[in-house]
């Protein structure tokens, strides 16, 4: 009678381990096609923003010089990239991240900050049609942003640069 009592608690913990260690394999599967996924998802958007999109958000962040359909197109490219990381944190929050991580990291730590330091940011933004999770913190975020300042910061960090510079030449 012991040895059945044994036995049969013996069978129910290894089906309750064998349980146990499909749930952390199904989870695990799932996390690399996620991230699969995602590197695929980069790449593309990577190729279509073309061999060289610095060119077209300097020209964007000018804003002295219209932008072209193409323009638009790459500038639409490496915006949404950008606000695919906030869908991928919003997707694993339920475990890796807490909770609208997303609005710290993004909002506060500069994803978005550059590209609303643009007109062409804030036009695509009012353009485009996210999550209603996203759309209130951003729009409010914007609210206390300020107009676009994107060529003032570039000025002033080149001119700190030149600063820097002149400084380690007279060294």
């Amino acid at each position: 009678m012991v040895v059945q009592g044994v036995t049969i608690v013996s069978v129910l913990a290894g089906v309750a381990f064998v349980a146990w260690e499909l749930e952390q394999n199904r989870e695990l599967v799932r996390l690399e096609m996620f991230s699969e996924g995602t590197i695929a998802n980069r790449a593309t958007d990577l190729a279509l923003s073309g061999e060289n999109p610095a060119v077209v958000l300097a020209k964007a962040c000018e804003g002295s010089a219209p932008l072209s359909t193409e323009d638009l197109m790459i500038l639409n490219f490496v915006f949404t990239e950008t606000l695919d990381s906030i869908r991928r944190m919003r997707l694993l929050e339920s475990g890796l991240y807490p909770e609208d991580a997303w609005q710290g990291s993004l909002l506060n730590n500069g994803g978005f900050e550059f590209i609303f330091s643009m007109a062409a940011g804030r036009a695509w933004w009012q353009t485009f049609d996210p999550l209603p999770v996203m759309r209130e913190p951003v729009d409010a975020y914007l609210a206390q942003l300020g107009p676009p300042d994107c060529a003032e910061r570039h000025d002033q960090w080149q001119s700190a640069t030149m600063t820097i510079s002149s400084r380690s030449d007279q060294h």
